[in-house]
């Protein structure tokens, strides 16, 4: 489609390349005047044909009678001598005296289609088109909703038994003969209508061990799982590890605990509280970079893959009241975040709507059986959860764990209020050992302030014996009240045994200078400040001052261009004398995102460093990294990055490491690069290529660019050398077609929609075969160069086969479409010429031929001809239905 709106533009070129036909243009007529237009007329991207449109008082009119055929509107006479027309929306009212008659044509403006009949109209300059939104349907509105038609997909999802591999092995050798290996190694599928996964990982020469294995299969109220597992009840019992049955249900759907965007390496299983969770996942842009800040402190930092995920690790959470966010930017940390997602613990997250009952059970054997550093074949344990929502603002539940360490039963009750609207409570209590514990928790949240408040008492031994009693009271205020300041307050009191307690009670700000300069004093646990300064120093560069423990630190960035960047680092210790300087300069090639080169030097009194580090996508599956390091063991190393392998121990002086992570997911026989994280037991894959069919000097890094539209919506995933890969997709039957916005000119896809099924678990196969098309354009005349309009022009193969044919404009010319390369045959009427496309379009292929017509007849075409050729500057092709894209 792009195509045609190119060649509709390149007529209006090649009209002028004629000196010698009939076409004249003319100064544009008097802006008090109304303008006539010949350009072409879309409703709702479908073509209307080529039409006489006008442009007066800096709007656009279009004829009436078109707008009322193309809608199918039936007026009906109403008061105040308007005309009511019945659609979907509803009736619309329009008064006839808004039109205005131009040349004989009754017209109406794009002002009155909005106000009127709210439609939306525009000019597409790059097509010389005016197009139409119709929001509405002719005729009454329906009150049932219309039943979804069944899709047949085109595709059927793939029954494999093994849909995915990932291999990632790690290596890294320190120059004085220390070797370390690590390699992980991940496999699932289907199986007997549910899904499997296993996971092996550890040094292959020494302990290579099976950590984890599940077999899950579930409908819409209840699940079960086979394999590994994990009590995870509530934070007031431990975690048991077991291998053994999970089984849950829930009187709506399980899917709001079993389903997730994302795949999760732990063994829990389902989630009742997705902010408890240790390790931080999300979404955002490929190579965009993720920042996770701990209240406003940068904690873990790194560059966002081809697939389109984030993950921090071992983050604490469950009994921290402090703010968690993650800070995403598109390019560098210069930029204004693009969002910013919030990750703070709330014990509101656990609730239930009304009404709804979720109930889980499990047990098996304690640890894991097929690793022997983990199993212990004599002991066994289970355990049963409830969670019952009595109102939308009150939830209960209750839990039970047989704890075979301490011989014991332990037990769990609590419930969750929410009161108002900015106010939560949680009051739980557990047994454990025979001791007791209890926990509190107060929340509110207003539109300047929030409050946050977790307590917990253990008795003695409680959990198992030997343990001391414990008190812990932690406090969050923070207040914006007071511009251009954030007033914090943090609280704090542990007690363990009879120990001296831990207390304080200590105030933090951050203060808004400008909006390029943030100071702040936050404490630490240790009760010690920690100020910082934060300023964009220029466009391209901004400046980092901390002070904490005696140690000053500095950290300028600085971006030469997209593909120069440089961090500089300086450290001073007080205490000792003693400083750091390191400098970083990242490369990308050609600014691609996905190919990142660093060089890093170091100096420390009288000792240097420097490293060097590659790390390349090169594909959708993937990932390398190679580094080498010389004396850096030292420097300030960018340890939030997350980019480079973190396998390498930091006491190494001289090493060289490698990391590669390789994920192929497998359909039908073949396998191709995927997201292995995008692929689980409630989530499954489409993955493919875009093929192009016949010989062309196109190379595949040519359509890198060109997205995979699934419903109609574009996607993080780009192409890759043609292969593509999109996961975490629910189970369905989905419309993937090609968006053209950045197909290459000469290239077409022949199917438009293609309907793929998708099922959890399994990796869809899709081919997308293209076809390299040219055209041929010309014009027709008759002997004294006058323009033949509606004369047809058949295009045939060697073989003499009709191809295509087009039909003149206006003004003589046509343009056939769809030829792939070869030999052709053009004929109109009894002239013939022999074209050959090799690699490229063909234009001023014309003809010239007789005219068979009398005198007067002849005079009156010329006449005509040159009247609609003096009054219309603007030409346009058309040939046949055209869509607007």
């Amino acid at each position: 489609m792009d195509f045609t709106k190119r060649l509709i533009a390149l007529s209006f070129l090649l009209s002028g390349l004629y000196s010698n036909s009939a076409i004249h243009y003319v100064q544009a007529a008097d802006s008090r005047q109304p303008e006539p237009l010949l350009v072409e007329v879309f409703f709702n991207k479908k073509s209307a044909g080529t039409l006489i449109c006008y442009r007066h008082q800096d709007t656009y009119w279009v004829p009436f009678d078109l707008f009322i055929q193309q809608t199918k509107l039936k007026g009906q006479p109403a008061e105040n001598g308007t005309v009511s027309y019945q659609t979907t929306l509803g009736v619309l009212s329009h008064d006839p005296e808004s039109l205005k008659v131009i040349e004989d044509t009754q017209c109406i403006s794009f002002d009155q289609l909005e106000k009127s009949f709210y439609v939306k109209g525009r000019f597409v300059q790059s097509v010389f088109a005016l197009a139409l939104d119709v929001p509405w349907a002719s005729g009454k509105p329906s009150r049932k909703k219309a039943a979804k038609p069944v899709i047949t997909p085109d595709i059927q999802a793939p029954s494999s038994s093994l849909s995915f591999l990932r291999f990632e092995p790690q290596v890294s050798y320190e120059f004085n003969d220390n070797t370390n290996r690590d390699l992980l190694i991940e496999a699932g599928g289907r199986f007997a209508n549910g899904v499997w996964d296993i996971t092996f990982e550890g040094d292959p020469t020494t302990r290579f061990r099976l950590s984890r294995y599940h077999w899950t299969t579930y409908n819409n109220n209840s699940v079960l799982r086979a394999g590994t597992g994990s009590s995870d009840l509530f934070s007031l019992l431990n975690d048991l590890d077991f291998t053994g049955i999970q089984v849950g249900w829930n009187n709506q759907t399980i899917l709001n605990q079993l389903d997730f965007e994302r795949y999760s390496d732990s063994d829990a299983f389902l989630s009742l509280d997705r902010t408890q969770q240790r390790t931080i996942e999300g979404n955002a842009p490929p190579a965009s970079i993720a920042e996770l800040r701990i209240e406003g402190v940068v904690i873990a930092r790194q560059r966002i893959g081809l697939d389109g995920r984030f993950r921090f690790p071992n983050v604490r959470m469950t009994s921290d009241p402090r703010r968690t966010e993650v800070y995403i930017y598109e390019r560098t940390l210069r930029e204004k975040p693009l969002t910013i997602i919030d990750y703070t613990m709330s014990i509101l997250n656990r609730t239930l709507p009304a009404k709804e009952l979720l109930a889980r059970a499990g047990g098996g054997v304690v640890g894991n059986p097929l690793n022997q550093n983990e199993s212990d074949s004599t002991s066994w344990t289970g355990f049963g959860h409830i969670i019952y929502g009595v109102h939308n603002r009150m939830t209960i539940e209750a839990g039970i764990q047989y704890n075979p360490e301490n011989i014991n039963r332990e037990v769990f009750a609590g419930t969750v209020l929410s009161i108002g609207g900015n106010w939560g409570i949680a009051l739980y209590g557990g047994r454990s050992n025979d001791r007791y514990a209890t926990d509190f928790r107060l929340e509110g949240k207003g539109t300047d302030w929030s409050l946050s408040y977790f307590g917990r008492l253990n008795q003695e031994n409680y959990s198992k014996d030997g343990k001391e009693k414990q008190k812990n009271h932690s406090l969050r205020f923070s207040t914006g009240i007071i511009k251009p300041f954030d007033l914090l307050l943090y609280g704090r009191y542990n007690k363990t045994g009879n120990e001296p307690a831990e207390k304080y009670l200590l105030p933090g700000a951050y203060w808004y200078v400008m909006p390029s300069l943030m100071l702040s004093a936050l404490p630490n646990d240790e009760e010690q400040y920690r100020y910082e300064a934060n300023m964009n120093v220029t466009s391209r560069s901004d400046l980092s001052v901390t002070y904490e423990d005696e140690i000053i630190a500095a950290d300028l960035d600085y971006d030469f261009s997209r593909s120069l960047q440089s961090r500089a680092l300086y450290s001073h210790a007080f205490s000792t004398g003693n400083n750091v300087s390191s400098l970083y300069f990242d490369w990308y090639p050609k600014g691609n995102r996905f190919n990142l080169i660093r060089l890093g030097a170091s100096t420390s009194g009288s000792q240097t460093g420097y490293s060097v580090a590659w790390n390349k996508f090169i594909n959708a599956g993937l990932e390398l990294s190679l580094q080498y390091s010389y004396n850096m063991n030292n420097a300030l190393r960018l340890e939030t990055e997350d980019t480079f392998s973190n396998f390498v121990p930091p006491e190494a002086r001289q090493y060289i490491a490698f990391a590669l992570t390789w994920d192929l997911g497998r359909s039908s026989k073949r396998f191709y690069p995927i997201n292995r994280t995008a692929i689980s037991h409630t989530r499954g894959g489409l993955a493919g290529s875009m093929k192009i069919i016949n010989e062309t000097t196109l190379k595949p890094d040519d359509i890198n660019n060109v997205d995979i539209l699934l419903n109609g919506k574009k996607l993080n995933q780009r192409q890759v050398d043609g292969s593509f890969f999109v996961g975490n997709l629910k189970p369905g039957v989905y419309a993937v077609d090609v968006d053209a916005e950045n197909l290459p000119l000469e290239l077409n896809i022949p199917n438009k929609t293609t309907y793929v099924e998708v099922m959890s678990g399994a990796v869809s196969e899709i081919t997308i075969p293209a076809f390299v098309e040219y055209s041929i354009a010309g014009q027709v005349t008759d002997t004294r160069s006058i323009a033949l309009e509606n004369r047809k022009v058949t295009v045939m193969d060697e073989k003499g086969n009709v191809i295509d044919h087009a039909v003149t404009n206006l003004f003589g010319y046509y343009r056939t479409k769809g030829l792939q390369p070869g030999d052709y045959t053009l004929s109109v009427s009894d002239v013939k010429r022999e074209v050959v496309i090799k690699d490229d379009y063909i234009y001023g292929i014309d003809f010239t031929v007789r005219e068979e017509t009398t005198p007067a007849v002849l005079h009156e075409k010329e006449t005509r001809a040159e009247k609609k050729n003096t009054a219309r500057p603007d030409t346009s092709l058309t040939n046949g239905e055209n869509h607007l894209q």
